[in-house]
């Protein structure tokens, strides 16, 4: 809560809200009302004294009221909690939002961040989030939009929240963005929403977003394409179906989902979605000639078929160009849901293909998989400065249970780099704006143990192929990061359904680990490995400890990181 805010009971009757702006500001309300056949009602008492009432629809469900502040000085917003309730409200300067966010004015406790978790990585300012969506690049900011539930800690009607980096470091949140049909928000079960997709970047200007509409039940389609546009990169407009139907396949199952765009080699724009037959994870190939790829979608074909997945469906695919050494090549990335990798045993893999793509067809020459550990989900790739990047949602989805709170954060914003056949994928340079002191630069000092004043840390060190164990002591969840010459392998409490975190490396380089209160980021051989683990716990890592032979160990680095800029306090 922002200094100088008063909040009374917000179960009182009445119940209410005061708070400060400035004439010009836009509040976004959130409310519904107790009974769902009835209207929910906020009164409100702009600063120079004048009243009126925000009245939001019949909903099971929070919808948003916005109002634009007419004057500056003290507001107050109070309702009849019998009869309305509030979850949430902030309010932005629609000029200077996009460089200074919203200021929180009141969220609800179920829905307030976790104040504890995900210092350094993008974390949502309130409620639940999943899959990262529109990563786009205008005027030198990316912004990421993903999957989010604004009211609580748990999945519900899908909107879509909003985020915004100069740095793909340090964040600014923002309004939130999509929002659900007024059928998904009538009924308080949760069954659809605005679902995952991609943006572009529209040459009059603005963005163009895409993304499925669900609605279980709905016939004959309970998933349609959708596009909308934002001039203002804060709103979006009205959405339009841009793709209403399966495509013609035999056998073509019930799921088509997350349309990722991009313009191809040939000049056309460029659609691919996940879904399945009764054989295989399928990723498919539409393409549009009109230049603001707005209609004309027309359907190519099958880019990608994935056997070893059988029934399931692919989801979130991505296909981006490489550059430096990969120039002539495209990384597809997908993930699997529901699928359990037969030899190994892990749970939802993401898979990324390196191959040639000519506009129509995708020929692979190169195969790995995303995260050994399998924190790693929905990685959506996209292009800034003309290089490739991509995020993913740091959760692997077997562990989520609905009937419980679920925190959760993405990964670091990662590169995509084309060496020696291989496909990397370390983080970006700027993770180094967030160190402030070294803790550590000497093996000795490591293999004693180095203690972590607040459990944000970055550790670093060349190994020369030889065997090690790296300790990050945890009063919960306890981790050793070992290698024995041929395997990278972390050891963890696992479930029961859970395989080993492990993979088959060969001697090893060099190893990069970022622990965050909540998570952990494991980047070996510039990132031809990677590992992301979520940590079920509010307790930071107290101190890293390394078991090895100090003559195979150099370079060695442990630095004392600050959270991002836009982490919660």
């Amino acid at each position: 809560m922002l200094p100088g805010i008063r909040i009374d009971d917000p179960t009182s009757t009445p119940a209410g809200i005061e708070a400060r702006v400035t004439a010009g500001d836009i509040l976004h309300l959130w409310q519904k009302p107790v009974t769902a056949t009835a209207q929910s009602c906020v009164q409100l008492r702009e600063a120079s004294g004048e009243t009126s009432a925000l009245v939001g629809p019949r909903s099971g469900d929070f919808q948003m009221v916005a109002h634009r502040a007419a004057a500056t000085g003290e507001i107050s917003l109070s309702w009849n909690a019998l009869e309305t309730t509030v979850s949430l409200c902030y309010a932005y300067d629609p000029d200077r939002a996009l460089s200074e966010g919203i200021r929180i004015l009141w969220v609800r406790p179920e829905a307030a961040a976790d104040s504890k978790r995900y210092r350094l990585h993008l974390a949502p300012p309130f409620g639940w989030m999943n899959d990262p969506n529109g990563l786009v690049s205008v005027d030198g900011r990316t912004h990421a939009f993903y999957q989010h539930y604004p009211h609580a800690w748990r999945w519900g009607p899908m909107h879509w929240g909003h985020a915004v980096s100069d740095d793909l470091v340090n964040w600014t949140h923002l309004p939130v963005f999509l929002h659900p049909g007024p059928a998904i928000l009538a009924d308080p079960m949760p069954k659809g929403g605005a679902f995952s997709g991609s943006a572009i970047v529209r040459p009059q200007g603005g963005i163009r977003v895409f993304h499925t509409d669900r609605e279980d039940g709905r016939a004959p389609e309970h998933e349609l394409q959708m596009t909308a546009v934002s001039t203002d990169l804060l709103d979006a407009g009205p959405s339009a179906v841009v793709i209403g139907e399966r495509p013609p396949l035999d056998g073509f199952g019930n799921d088509l989902r997350d349309p990722y765009v991009f313009m191809g080699p040939d000049g056309l724009w460029k659609m691919v979605l996940g879904g399945n037959d009764a054989g295989a994870a399928l990723v498919l190939l539409y393409e549009s000639d009109d230049p603001d790829a707005a209609a004309n979608w027309r359907f190519v074909g099958v880019l990608h078929r994935e056997p070893l997945a059988r029934s399931v469906p692919a989801e979130c695919p991505s296909l981006v160009p490489l550059v430096g050494d990969g120039g002539g090549l495209y990384a597809l990335v997908f993930g699997l849901i529901g699928h359990q990798i037969l030899i190994e045993g892990k749970l939802n893999p993401s898979v990324a293909l390196v191959g040639r793509f000519d506009g129509r067809h995708f020929e692979a020459i190169a195969r790995r998989e995303l995260d050994f550990v399998g924190d790693c989900y929905a990685f959506q790739a996209f292009v800034r400065d003309g290089r490739p990047h991509g995020m993913a949602w740091a959760v692997n989805w077997a562990n989520v249970r609905r009937n419980r709170d679920f925190s959760s954060a993405m990964t670091f914003v990662r590169r995509l780099l084309w060496r020696d056949g291989a496909l990397l994928m370390p983080p970006v340079e700027g993770v180094a704006l967030l160190r402030t002191e070294s803790l550590s630069d000497s093996a000795a000092a490591l293999r004693l143990g180095v203690e972590l004043p607040d459990g944000l840390a970055e550790i670093s060190f060349d190994v020369a192929g030889a065997p090690f164990r790296l300790t990050l002591a945890h009063e919960d969840f306890p981790m050793t990061l070992v290698h024995d010459g041929r395997t990278l392998e972390l050891e963890a409490e696992r479930t029961k359904r859970a395989a080993p975190y492990v993979a088959e490396t060969g001697p090893l380089a060099n190893v990069r680990v970022f622990v965050d209160v909540g998570m952990v980021e494991i980047y070996a051989d510039g990132g031809r490995w990677c590992g992301t683990k979520r940590i079920d716990s509010d307790e930071p890592v107290a101190m890293v400890r390394l078991e090895a032979d100090l003559g195979t160990i150099s370079n060695v680095e442990v630095w004392r990181l600050r959270p991002q800029s836009g982490a919660h306090r």
